[in-house]
């Protein structure tokens, strides 16, 4: 065929092998801009027959209407042979089909380029899809189609296509403010409102670019003006998805900020007589404030900086030294006592430092003293913590020039009355979970240490939405300790720092000494650790391994257990801590509980691990932790089914840890199988909660499994526990088999109350099997046990109630849910709650009661939140889509599906087949209202939230649109009851 191009978004125009062909004709140009309307597909001769005579055709139109057509084709086609077929403009029964490419056709181009936008966008490639975009646009030279706009035949496929330009517009707007570039579409959108004032998306766009612009108050007008303008002319509010905006607006909502620029900060280096700084001290600015503020303090002369080895203890020195002595009229000198052995060399060595000589006989201290004198001056006295017996040399000093300021690095105080303590902490990490940013997480101090001396091995390193969170669990990895983030980054040079983060987390000793010019001491993490090991006495160091044996951070009852009996006239426990609290090789703090704990620098406890893998005692003190951990658990499980229940979370979730590395050592062939199934017997629950278990659940499926003749006193309910666990992971066949082991156990102790609950539990395995009839065989057999307790009751009921739900018996299933959230209330057990609130919240939305079921699903949100335990949060995100998908808060509704589907992905937590089917309905619904590229943006947006930025943002909608968060104080929730309707545990 020749080359052929019609341009219809605009003024007809036809370019014929290369030759503009003219059409004057105006029914001609009608007859084809019809044609091209719907290119390659029939149009009935009829259809145009009316659109040329506008509904009012010649009785026999047919001969006419294959003149046009005969022209058009000498139009379309000027070099076809007489008596050649048009294959441009074909005849077909009843019509006329013009045949064109994607590149022959304006809109047929527009679809395209639209459709690889839409790809684009969806793949992630924000910049190519706004170019696309943008092409797709550019090709409307309005009005479209000219010739067909006062033809009402035609109205409603010329309105389709204007719907589809500004669509479009909609999408790019949507994706240039994505991209920051909001200054740029601000014109385009004002010019595009005021055409078009009843597009709510557009005046969102407007507002957001105008306040990202820094036009708080031309966004708040234009708010007002949107909300007038519906107001006056359609009689109507805005949607939801504006009055947020404008609430966001008001309190100048972080979410709205675009993104900022990094800056980069450099601390002003001065040399004097100290050592000149070989790379930029990065993310102390804070740090060095402060200990330069001291010596604004009334009579402070004498400061120490303590802290940790690797800290930057020297390097915060070196900084306050250049700032301090700015202001001193003699300077600042710098005495590096590292070297030193003994404390009869200090004089010396600050005598050299400051550039004296001392003849032959005379005491080095008193020259420095004279010269000191009538000086002011600041010296620092640099790695004082070896040669604590230096202590007079500090004080003759400060008593014989009274204008001298000292300041002491050291890992432990001097213990000097004149002296002001700075206990220096590793640099500040960023948060996990939310996680931040790259434009934000560039300024914590962690992150800015190692970007920093990361480029030095890799010029463009930097933090970007790819490696964010690697980089993020790299800096909690190494404790923010300057050191081991430097040994670190010098790895980046042959490794990525996705294999940097694996090899560390097997171990920090993975880290090889990177730099030569560091001292011995400080060239591995290792051989910091050393250094501070040979300054302990022996009862301390034996303290200090058997710390290694905890995960996490102990309470001193944990470390008085761990230590086991010693000698009455030993040190205590109190006093070897405070020792090596003075080392600064521990901190001591108490938790929200009020419990006191002690906490150990990764670095600090992987040293003391390995030291106590030396130790003859190490398997007795493993087996101790455990014992400890196991009566623990026992004492506070069963607090999880009551009012206790949130007290009782934190105190198992700030030990999860070492329950943890208990199960493992228990669970190992050299551990205690009995210990292991104390542990998994009581803790399945705990764990349930939390949402993160897969690897507890393969340890004790493992376990049970490789025992199965343990005593049934443990073995029951261990099996038990490992069965819920599997039916949580999507496991249902190897949960049934488990509860069916787990019931002969408990059959075995008579233990009548145990079998009903796990009769209850196989109920729940034969629905999830898909035997609907065994389900409701054995819900029943578990309602009529007369040992069944409340809980057991309770939970045959919701499963009686889902079945019906997902079976359409709606009203069966209104009054079943709530009937269990009658029951439950009284439990105080919030994540009960929240399991009977989303189902009776469910059945509302099936109603169309859709403010109930989002009050329903706060007040779960919330009571979950209240527990600390986010196992269950997920589904109610997912179920809060479903609701502001009925609502048409769609964007909403997607982000949320998103960070659901993200985090299922992420914890092995698959949807069941019924629960499946409704929230792929639900996204199937979304997408195809939303369309591709909203759809798209909304997903990919919601897709990098985690669960606790998601519930975030629900919260905080529901705050701002009026809807209560929950159902009042705690109390109206969780109203007294009679003990005895109260279980303590499930089958208790």
């Amino acid at each position: 065929m020749s080359a052929l191009w019609i341009r219809a978004l605009g003024p007809l125009q036809v370019i014929a092998d290369g030759v503009q062909v003219p059409v004057s004709s105006r029914n001609l140009r009608i007859v084809l801009e019809c044609l091209a309307l719907r290119a390659n597909s029939v149009v009935a001769a009829d259809f145009l027959a009316e659109a040329v005579w506008e509904g009012h055709p010649p009785a026999h139109p047919g001969p006419q209407l294959q003149v046009y057509v005969a022209n058009l084709r000498n139009l379309l086609e000027p070099n076809r042979p007489k008596g050649v077929a048009s294959r441009r403009l074909a005849s077909r029964p009843g019509g006329y089909l013009l045949a064109v490419a994607d590149d022959e056709l304006d809109l047929l181009q527009f679809r395209a380029h639209l459709a690889a936008g839409e790809h684009e966008v969806g793949a992630g490639q924000l910049a190519g899809g706004a170019v696309r975009l943008r092409q797709a646009l550019d090709l409307f030279e309005c009005p479209a189609f000219p010739d067909l706009a006062d033809i009402e035949l035609l109205v409603p496929d010329l309105e389709e296509v204007e719907e589809a330009r500004l669509d479009t517009c909609q999408d790019l707007f949507d994706v240039e403010l994505a991209l920051g570039r909001h200054a740029n579409v601000v014109g385009e959108l004002q010019r595009l409102v005021s055409q078009h004032p009843f597009r709510e998306r557009l005046w969102a766009s407007l507002v957001l670019a105008l306040y990202r612009s820094d036009r708080q108050a031309d966004a708040l007008a234009a708010c007002r003006t949107a909300r007038k303008t519906f107001a006056a002319e359609l009689g109507i509010d805005p949607g939801v998805r504006l009055q947020e905006l404008e609430s966001q607006v008001l309190r100048q909502d972080a979410s709205l900020a675009p993104p900022t620029a990094n800056e980069n900060r450099r601390t002003r280096q001065r040399l004097d007589n100290l050592p000149a700084a070989l790379t930029p001290m990065v993310g102390r600015d804070a740090e060095l404030g402060e200990v330069c503020s001291l010596y604004r303090s009334e009579g402070c002369r004498l400061v120490t900086v303590t802290g940790a080895g690797g800290a930057g203890k020297t390097r915060l020195a070196m900084a306050a030294a250049s700032r301090l002595g700015e202001h001193m009229a003699d300077g600042a000198g710098w005495v590096n006592l590292s070297p030193l052995t003994q404390a009869e060399q200090v004089p010396g060595a600050i005598t050299a430092a400051l550039g004296l000589e001392a003849p032959a006989g005379e005491d080095p201290l008193r020259i420095a003293s004279r010269f000191l004198q009538a000086r002011t001056l600041l010296l620092v006295l640099d790695n004082f913590e070896h040669l604590e017996g230096a202590w007079p040399v500090v004080l003759d000093l400060l008593t014989a020039a009274p204008e001298l300021r000292i300041l002491t690095t050291s890992r432990r105080r001097l213990g000097l009355r004149p002296e002001y303590e700075f206990e220096l902490e590793p640099l500040e990490l960023p948060p996990l979970d939310p996680p931040l940013p790259p434009a934000q997480l560039r300024e914590v101090p962690a992150m800015k240490l190692l970007l920093s001396r990361g480029r030095a091995v890799r010029p463009h390193f930097t933090v970007d939405p790819g490696n964010a969170l690697v980089l993020t669990r790299l800096c909690h990895r190494l404790d923010g300790l300057p050191l081991a983030i430097e040994l670190a980054a010098a790895q980046l040079r042959q490794l990525s720092e996705h294999d940097l983060l694996a090899d560390l987390e097997v171990s920090l000793a993975a880290l090889p000494a990177s730099f030569q010019d560091l001292p011995d001491r400080q060239r591995t993490l290792t051989a910091t650790m050393e250094w501070s090991y040979q300054l302990l006495a022996d009862a301390e160091r034996v303290l200090l391994c058997q710390l290694g044996v905890f995960a996490s951070d102990p309470t001193l009852a944990a470390i008085d257990a761990v230590r086991g009996p010693v000698p009455s006239d030993a040190p205590s426990t109190q006093e070897l801590l405070s020792a090596l609290a003075d080392q600064s090789l521990l901190r001591r703090y108490t938790d929200q509980s009020g419990r006191r704990r002690v906490s150990l620098l990764q670095s600090i406890r992987e040293f003391a691990r390995d030291r106590l893998a030396l130790l003859p005692a190490e398997p007795e003190v493993r087996r101790r932790h455990a014992e400890h951990y196991v009566a623990l658990a026992e004492a506070v499980c069963p607090r999880l089914w009551g009012r206790d229940q949130v007290d009782a979370f934190r105190t198992l979730h700030s030990d999860a840890l070492d329950l943890r590395a208990a199960l493992l050592w228990a669970a190992a062939p050299h551990g205690s199988t009995e210990l292991a199934f104390r542990l998994v017997g009581q803790l399945w629950h705990y764990w349930e909660l939390t949402g993160d278990f897969a690897e507890q659940q393969r340890t004790a499926v493992a376990l049970v499994e490789a025992v199965p003749d343990a005593p049934p006193e443990l073995r029951g309910p261990a099996l038990s526990g490992a069965a819920t666990l599997s039916w949580a992971l999507g496991c249902y066949a190897k949960a049934a088999t488990l509860h069916g082991l787990a019931l002969n156990a408990f059959r075995e102790t008579a233990n009548a109350s145990a079998s009903a609950w796990t009769t209850m539990c196989l109920a729940v395995q034969s629905a999830y099997l898909g035997d609907s009839v065994a389900a409701e065989r054995l819900a029943a057999e578990a309602l009529s046990s007369p040992s069944a307790s409340h809980r057991t009751r309770l939970y045959a009921l919701i499963l009686l109630s889902r079945m019906a739900f997902y079976a359409g018996e709606r009203a069966r299933a209104l009054e079943l849910s709530r009937q269990c959230v009658e029951l439950g209330r009284p439990l105080s057990d919030r994540s009960l709650l929240g399991v009977v609130l989303i189902n009776l919240a469910d059945c509302n939305e099936q109603e169309g009661d859709y403010e109930a079921a989002e009050r329903l699903l706060l007040e779960a949100v919330n009571a979950s939140l209240e527990l600390g335990a986010h196992g269950n949060l997920v589904a109610f995100l997912e179920s809060l889509a479903g609701v502001y998908a009925r609502q048409n808060r769609l964007e909403f509704a997607i982000r949320l599906l998103a960070a659901a589907d993200a985090y299922r992905t992420d914890h092995v937590r698959p949807l069941d087949a019924e629960e499946g089917k409704r929230v792929a309905a639900i996204i199937a619904r979304v997408r195809a209202e939303a369309g591709p590229i909203r759809f798209g943006l909304a997903w990919a947006g919601g897709r990098s939230l985690t669960i606790t930025q998601a519930v975030n943002e629900v919260l905080q909608g529901a705050h701002h649109t009026g809807v209560p968060p929950g159902a009042g104080h705690p109390a109206d929730r969780y109203p007294s009851t009679p003990e005895s309707a109260v279980d303590p545990a499930p089958w208790s």
